[in-house]
């Protein structure tokens, strides 16, 4: 028998407990609402926009074009997003790595300028070139033994952020 009364006090003073918890815990609301941003963090780097104009290959370069949801092909001395692996015709979405918060390298086409180890710059066409001290660069070259480095072939950088760096 005191056995029983030993649990019914506990309970009891469990249940005297509870009470003065907030009721938030005690009922919980019957439904509950989240707020859901479609902008705000890229965890993985990309970023999708909607191309202006058709676009003529993979890996060219692209920077902000007619408001922040557009891209265009970047041209010499353009400030650029990123580089995309995709084509877009105009209007349509397009995925595109973003300097500076991409992980790992990215693909570029070159004009045929670089060597490896070499910072580059926005060229004309939405490729790369080599940059120099006062020019905004974005990467820097990281060429495999087997790369070609011919105008219009592909190459692969090691993103940063634009701006211009001393080297």
């Amino acid at each position: 028998m005191k056995i029983i009364q030993n649990v019914i006090l506990t309970a009891g003073t469990a249940l005297n407990r509870a009470s003065s918890l907030p009721s938030s815990i005690l009922h919980p609301p019957a439904s509950v609402s989240f707020a859901n941003i479609g902008e705000g963090s890229y965890e993985d780097g990309k970023k999708t926009y909607l191309a202006d104009a058709d676009t003529s290959a993979r890996y060219l370069l692209y920077k902000i074009d007619s408001d922040v949801d557009h891209v265009a092909i970047a041209g010499a001395g353009d400030d650029p997003v990123g580089p995309s692996d995709d084509q877009a015709a105009a209007g349509t979405a397009i995925s595109i790595n973003v300097l500076g918060a991409r992980k790992g390298t990215v693909r570029v086409i070159t004009d045929g300028t670089i060597a490896n180890g070499d910072y580059v710059k926005a060229a004309a066409s939405g490729q790369v070139t080599k940059a120099s001290t006062t020019d905004l660069s974005f990467g820097r070259a990281n060429l495999g033994t087997d790369t070609t480095r011919g105008a219009g072939d592909v190459i692969t950088i090691i993103p940063v952020m634009p701006a211009k760096y001393v080297f």
